[in-house]
Formats: structure tokens, sequence, C-alpha cells
């Protein structure tokens, strides 16, 4: 699973000082970003062409808790596409230093011009980019 790490701020935390739920679904979209940077597709580039991406619904599973200076990783897998690439499904785990499972993010989200104001199909680098991802087990063609 492509994966990046971050570490718990105290700007992350909640009256009940661990990693505040807001904040997965923050962390996963930057994950999701890096992943699309590394891939070519930077702020400029989607600049370039017009569009983003529009998210649909996020869903969260809390496993365990993140507290304070805390290191944990976001993994990222595609878990469906649609044959023309326009819309996705992405799947970010949250794992703490031992593996463990801290959260669970779905994301159900679709490319967006910013011209028509449309889902839209991707360039075909983008689209290459996220066919090539690592997708998850259960991964379908929507």
């Amino acid at each position: 699973m492509t994966a990046f790490d971050f570490q718990v701020t105290w700007a992350d935390l909640d009256s009940n000082a661990h990693l505040k739920n807001s904040r997965y679904l923050d962390y996963a979209a930057q994950a999701r970003f890096l992943f699309l940077a590394e891939a070519g597709f930077t702020p400029q580039a989607f600049a370039e062409v017009k569009m983003g991406p529009v998210v649909f619904e996020d869903r969260v599973e809390y496993r365990k808790e993140l507290r304070l200076l805390q290191h944990f990783s976001v993994g990222m897998k595609v878990s469906a596409l649609t044959e023309d690439g326009a819309k996705f499904t992405m799947v970010n785990e949250v794992l703490n230093p031992k593996g463990e499972l801290c959260a669970r993010v779905v994301t159900s989200a679709a490319w967006f011009s910013l011209e028509t104001r449309k889902v839209t199909a991707p360039p075909p680098g983008l689209k290459a980019a996220m066919e090539a991802a690592e997708r998850t087990e259960d991964f379908r063609w929507l």
C-alpha cells in the first residue's frame, strides 16, 4: 500500500486528548494529494487542466486512538473506478507505528471540471495513475 507518514500535532487534538475525527479526513485527503503529486498531478497540474476532485461521500471507521506527538501512516488504495476514470473510490488506512489499524476512511469521489462544473473523465496521465495505483482486494469496476 502506498503510505505517507505524519505526526499528531497539538492542533489535531479534541477534548479527549486524541486525534479529533475531522483530522482523519484531513490526513486522508493529504495522503491522496501526495499520491497524486508523486504521479505528476501537482496543484499546478490540476490548475492547468482546470479540474479537481469532488467528494460525494466519506465514511470513517474508528478503531484505535492516536495521541499527541504519536507517529502514524496513512495508506491509500483504489477500491473502485469507472471505465472512463471519471468516478472512483479510495480507501485510506491510518496505522499506528505497531501497524495497528486506527481508522479506515472510504471516499467516493469524481473528477470535476472547473469550467463546465460537471463530473468529467480525467486526462490520460491522471487516468493511468489511478489505474496503476494499488487496488484493494475487493476492487470493482463501477
